[in-house]
């Protein structure tokens, strides 16, 4: 995390210089010499801790703790005092300071003092970061596959993982970005760093710079307090800026500036926040369109694109298909507490062919759900939702706006696998329940892609 701002409040030029001194080589340090000077810098940045004085000139310190407490009840105040008066302590912390310290102060006592309040604003940036993380839990980073295609993903991740170096990762939806992601962060020297996600798409145009880089309080109608960024909480840690593209063109700039200077303000904010951190962005577009149609930086996507990784589908690593489907029946079961279900030969070969629109996250919402409604241990043919499968490889065709001949293709594929399914992919009986001869259901196979599991029954 960032250093912690501390303000010192005291009309003693002495003390301040001297806990500028003590406190310098561990926080930012700002003196002010009373009360109006340091609410005027309190509304102008941001302020983590205020050393303050009690008997100021003008102003005395409970006041200003006061208007301090009114304008961002998040600061904490630390209250100094030459008088060790009981009811001057309780006052302040009534008025709601963190502490109350008489002068001379034993230097050990207040640095420790200091440490404590710092700590505790950590973990409480950290609780309320980890709360908004737990909303958006996607399971560990474990990869599942022994494609030949996956095996260069696997070579690249292992690559990267040990540079800063920007990723960039593409692929169709539901083919497991985000856990690519998670990965390099896992293997990197980063690991034990904040890891924050956000979703581009998912958070509306006019909110997402506050998302991404904080705000300072009645930086806008609303905002009510201030509020920490995505960038500001994964100092030293990853961003993953999943569907990228959506981002609006001023924010493309400002999120250029940050990859370039490593630095950003908060909105309402003129001061500059460093931090270090790595990006990885994913997209389901194809981002050299989007630069070609104006619509993504050139700049922003070559930033971005230092290392591309193209994830594919998963229609095109079919062998995948029987090891995933095992794994997430597997771990869906184990989440209701009951037998993992084994899946019949014929359900299995169904599953197979099918396209797969949603890819490995289609799949594995389709076994939990088999696993929550299973009563037996055996999920059959018959327990696949087929209308859904018809819906998808038939109609979508038509709702897209494809051609005739495209969604007749699909349900021509469709019925075909529906009857060698039925037949356990004997092509003569196959051939004949559809009154066709079995060269024509051979032609008719291969044009459409047709291909049968290893060990299915030829005939």
């Amino acid at each position: 995390m960032r250093r912690a701002v501390i303000l010192i409040v005291d009309d003693e030029r002495s003390i301040r210089e001297m806990l500028k001194i003590l406190l310098g080589g561990s926080y930012e340090v700002i003196l002010a010499k009373d009360a109006p000077e340091a609410l005027g810098i309190v509304k102008k940045r941001p302020i983590d801790l205020v050393l303050m004085d009690l008997n100021l000139p003008g102003v005395d310190g409970i006041k200003a703790l006061e208007a301090i407490k009114g304008f961002d009840p998040e600061i904490g105040v630390i209250m100094l005092s030459a008088s060790d008066s009981a009811q001057q302590a309780v006052t302040s912390l009534k008025k709601g300071a963190y502490d109350y310290i008489t002068k001379p102060f034993d230097e050990e006592d207040l640095l420790s003092t200091i440490k404590r309040y710092v700590d505790r604003l950590k973990l409480k940036d950290e609780v309320s970061y980890l709360k908004e993380e737990l909303k958006n839990t996607v399971g560990s980073a474990e990869i599942i596959s022994r494609s030949h295609k996956m095996a260069r993903i696997f070579e690249l991740i292992n690559a990267v993982a040990n540079t800063t170096s920007n990723v960039l990762i593409t692929g169709e939806s539901g083919t497991g970005k985000e856990l690519v992601a998670r990965a390099i962060q896992s293997m990197g020297p980063r690991r034990e760093k904040p890891f924050v996600a956000v979703n581009c798409g998912a958070v509306p145009s006019e909110l997402m710079e506050s998302e991404l880089f904080g705000h300072e309080k009645g930086a806008f109608t609303g905002a009510y307090m201030k509020k920490i960024g995505k960038f500001e909480y994964a100092d030293n840690g990853t961003v993953f800026l999943d569907e990228v593209s959506t981002l609006p063109m001023h924010l493309q700039i400002k999120l250029l500036r940050v990859l370039q200077e490593k630095s950003f303000e908060r909105v309402g904010s003129n001061i500059p926040i460093k931090v270090d951190i790595r990006v990885i962005a994913a997209t389901n577009v194809d981002l050299d369109k989007e630069v070609k149609e104006g619509r993504f930086r050139e700049d922003l996507y070559y930033r971005l694109k230092v290392v591309p990784i193209e994830l594919p589908p998963l229609r095109e690593r079919r062998e995948d298909i029987p090891l995933l489907i095992h794994h997430f029946l597997d771990k869906h079961a184990r989440r209701c507490n009951k037998p993992a279900p084994r899946i019949s030969d014929d359900a299995l070969k169904e599953l197979f062919v099918y396209p797969w629109p949603g890819n490995v996250r289609e799949l594995e919402n389709l076994m939990e759900r088999l696993v929550v409604l299973s009563t037996g241990e055996r999920i059959s043919y018959d327990d696949l939702p087929v209308k859904m499968f018809e819906t998808d490889a038939e109609a979508g065709l038509a709702r897209d706006g494809k051609d005739f001949r495209e969604a007749l293709r699909a349900f021509e594929r469709h019925y075909i696998i529906n009857v060698l399914n039925k037949t356990n992919w004997n092509r003569i009986e196959a051939a004949r329940e559809m009154k066709i001869h079995r060269n024509t259901l051979l032609m008719k196979m291969k044009d459409l892609g047709i291909k049968e599991l290893r060990g299915q029954k030829k005939a």
